[in-house]
């Protein structure tokens, strides 16, 4: 169309270098269609039959022709003005080809960072072919598929189809946050695979569909493409979002990133050992393993050690099996350490198969391995026939360091001991330095006002031991002046057995006390206690402890403190209470320490039968109130928990193992509590295993993130919360749920959901390569219509101009005006 008819018709001009139209047609846009049409046309007929027979109506005068030009004048303006009225549109039609978009989400959330076992080596082998992983390092190309990312292969995978999806389709790559944000398209468009990394906490898959759906929509989309494990665990539900992708016709093509068996890892959590331990002392170490995806899988743990930096020997190989995600599984071995010096151990977990990394399947840990020797302060109140004869059978035992204190000894007085002292310790630190606490009806008035503290403190905070030994001097006097008034004042609640103020004996005890002798009445724990062990043969051993020689004194108190375990009471049944016959040896755990009581002070009457029996009962006892200070003041026993980390609504499995076969009767029951931050102590119950009675378990949910601080002592501990005695602290966190690391399985369901919805397909890693012939659309034909309206057009208004004026001046020439 020329310039000219441009002007006329009132079109601008098309811009410089546009294409010419394909086409060009005119609509009339108020035209009326069907019935109306037709009245439409009989109208106009009737319209120029009218303007006809009006012209005829005037002068008879005018000829034919006259009559007519004037009619037709009339029908031109009447015909521009109806021409007017129908809204003629100039229509300039042009086609043309247009990509269509297609969508690439890439989830990179942290679950996309785990790499996948691919435990059927054929299908890993094939899958490594496909995306041409290849050998390098001395690593096969399956070693290093298994070692993939899952974003890596994805990405791999979907790059070497990039250049084919391209083709006739407008890529834009999105990661799951510019998916879901509104204006994230632009940076989509020059976004490259690799630029996306796994960093983000959560995968709203959800959000980032509905986000993609939005920013295209009115454009042709060829479908959306996204490489994910599945785990959507934030945001929109995908379920939902996939019903507005299938009423737009938009399919959804997913890339399945991952394994169906999901990560696979084991970790050695932790090896314990003891840090100090005695030499030819039995000693357990335990392998604390913990595992990923290897439910009901097996693992061999094997434990090495080294003497002194010599060379690394086997100590032996367990086959443990593998549990649920998260839950810890020990392997235990006992070992007996012959040399003194330093020991190294070094665990690691074997043949699990393929897993994430090996880097943690092992661990090392250090033990000291020391001379069997116990530090002992034994303080009497006087020169007994028990204090002498047990100051010599110290002094010959190998296994003690002793000290000796004779009170109310004569000036320059030389004081036994294999390190004889001039004084008494003055405070907690001096007294510290001894593992066991030995008093023989002491006078503790004289000993300094500070004693009954600093005896509280050694037991309680410092695991310290402690042997009472009553006598007919003391003993009495020190139970009436107890003061609970004073810090420290009433010292002798630490000890296994409780004598109420005002107890007397009768004089028919009295008599019976001097003139009679009895003998221990062992209970079933004395029975079975090594203290009591003369011989290995069970029937030749109570043959012995049968005839043990008989005894007359005796200190009677009221009862054993509750959590104490009795280990012999008074021989002869006259000689007793409300609460049975009078307890005479007796022993608890108070804090990491231990204390013994006992209530006679002839056991040296045992030499009657052979040293042994008076020197091997003392050593014994005496290494076992001893050893826990003497080996860093430590529990007798070990708390545990099932997990390393634990998750908010998850459920929290303690245990605690004994580690001192004495403990175990001592312990009966425990006393425990949780203490959170800012929330006040929570009692925990333990109760005993039936399977096993060194194991004792408590189970708890944990409700709330934060720090947590389970705290255990024997049930002969004071109230937790009064702090005069040391408990066994065991910390641990409670973290907020993290389902990308604790749901890191593909969610193949929720895939396959996706793509039936939305009419697309899922794809395996090593089928990516059919993405691009799955996908139908290419380019778009697009029509592109210019429309340009011309009721307003210059030529209209001009013929309608025009037809008046003409009609106008011939009315004028021919006198019709």
């Amino acid at each position: 169309m020329n310039r000219f008819w441009q002007h006329l018709l009132g079109i601008e001009p098309p811009s410089p270098g546009a294409p010419p139209p394909d086409d060009v047609r005119l609509d009339l846009a108020s035209l009326p269609q069907g019935a109306s049409a037709v009245w439409l046309a009989l109208a106009a007929v009737a319209v120029a039959w009218l303007v006809w027979k009006l012209t005829n109506w005037g002068r008879k005068d005018l000829t034919g022709p006259q009559r007519a030009t004037l009619a037709a004048l009339r029908l031109l303006t009447l015909a521009a003005l109806a021409a007017m009225l129908l809204e003629p549109v100039l229509v300039l039609v042009r086609r043309e080809e247009t990509p269509s978009r297609l969508a690439v989400i890439l989830d990179d959330s942290e679950s996309m960072r785990f790499s996948d076992p691919y435990t059927d080596a054929a299908k890993a082998a094939a899958i490594a072919g496909k995306l041409g992983v290849e050998a390098k390092d001395g690593k096969s190309a399956v070693d290093r598929l298994r070692e993939s990312p899952r974003l890596a292969l994805a990405q791999k995978a979907l790059g070497t189809n990039l250049e084919a999806l391209a083709k006739g389709r407008e890529l834009r790559i999105y990661d799951l946050d510019s998916a879901a944000k509104p204006g994230g398209g632009d940076a989509a468009r020059s976004r490259k695979l690799d630029d996306v990394q796994p960093k983000r906490p959560v995968s709203p898959i959800g959000d980032a569909l509905a986000g993609v759906l939005s920013s295209l929509r009115g454009q042709p989309v060829a479908g959306i493409v996204i490489a994910t494990d599945g785990r959507s665990n934030a945001g929109e539900d995908p379920a939902r979002v996939v019903e507005a992708a299938a009423r737009q016709r938009i399919p959804i093509y997913a890339v399945a990133a991952g394994a169906d068996e999901g990560p696979r890892n084991v970790r050695l959590a932790e090896l314990q050992v003891d840090p100090v331990v005695f030499a030819r002392d039995p000693t357990t170490v335990a392998v604390v393993v913990d595992s990923r995806g290897l439910r009901d899988a097996e693992a061999n743990v094997v434990l090495e050690r080294r003497v002194n930096e010599g060379a690394w020997e086997p100590v032996g190989t367990q086959r443990v099996a593998l549990g649920e995600d998260g839950v810890l599984t020990r392997a235990t071995f006992r070992v007996t350490p012959a040399v003194i010096g330093q020991y190294e151990y070094r665990a690691k977990v074997e043949d699990a198969g393929p897993e994430l990394t090996e880097d943690d399947n092992q661990a090392t840990a250090t033990s000291r391995v020391v001379r069997r020797q116990i530090r002992v302060l034994m303080v009497a109140g006087g020169p007994s026939p028990e204090m002498q004869f047990l100051r010599n059978a110290l002094m010959r035992d190998q296994q003690v360091e002793f000290a000796g204190w004779l009170q109310h000894a004569d000036p320059g007085f030389r004081q036994p001991g294999d390190r004889p002292i001039t004084r008494l310790p003055a405070n907690d630190e001096e007294l510290g330095r001894y593992d066991a606490l030995l008093l023989v009806d002491p006078d503790v008035r004289s000993m300094g006002p500070q004693w009954p503290e600093m005896i509280l403190n050694f037991v309680g905070r410092d695991g310290g031991g402690l042997i009472f030994v009553a006598g007919e001097l003391f003993s009495q006097q020190l139970f009436e002046a107890a003061d609970s008034k004073t810090p420290g004042g009433d010292w002798t609640k630490i000890l296994p057995i409780v004598r109420d103020a005002g107890l007397f004996r009768t004089d028919a005890e009295v008599r019976l006390s001097s003139q009679n002798t009895y003998t221990l009445d062992l209970t079933p724990e004395g029975r079975g206690d090594p203290v009591f062990e003369f011989n290995p043969d069970p029937i030749r051993n109570r043959a012995m402890l049968t005839s043990l020689p008989g005894m007359y004194w005796s200190f009677p108190v009221t009862r054993a403190r509750p959590g104490a375990v009795v280990l012999s009471r008074h021989g002869d049944p006259r000689m007793s209470n409300q609460h049975g016959r009078h307890v005479l040896l007796a022993s608890q755990l108070y804090g990491p320490g231990r204390t013994v009581f006992i209530g006679f002070d002839s056991t040296y009457r045992w030499r009657y039968l052979g040293e042994d029996f008076f020197d091997g009962f003392w050593a014994r006892l005496v290494d076992r109130v001893g050893r826990n200070k003497a080996l860093g003041g430590r529990f007798p026993f070990l708390v545990g928990l099932d997990k390393g980390v634990y998750r908010v609504g998850d459920r929290v499995h303690a245990s605690v193992r004994y580690n001192d076969p004495a403990a175990l009767a001592e312990a009966s029951e425990l006393v425990a509590e949780l203490e959170g931050a800012g929330q006040p102590p929570e009692p925990i119950r333990f109760e005993k295993s039936p399977d096993d009675p060194a194991l004792a378990t408590a189970e708890f949910p944990a409700t709330q993130a934060g720090a947590y601080s389970l705290r255990v002592a024997p049930a002969s501990a004071p109230d937790l919360a009064a702090g005069t005695a040391r408990v066994s602290t065991t910390a641990f966190r409670v973290e907020p749920p993290r389902r990308e690391i604790d749901e890191p399985a593909l969610n193949r369901p929720l895939l396959a959901d996706l793509a039936r919805l939305s009419g697309g397909r899922v794809f395996e890693l090593s089928d990516v390569d059919q993405l691009d012939a799955a996908i139908p659309t290419r380019e778009v034909a697009r029509t592109i219509e210019e429309r340009d309206e011309l009721w307003d057009a210059p030529l209209l208004y001009g013929l309608v101009v025009a037809g008046l004026t003409a009609e106008w001046i011939l009315r004028k020439r021919f006198r019709l005006v």
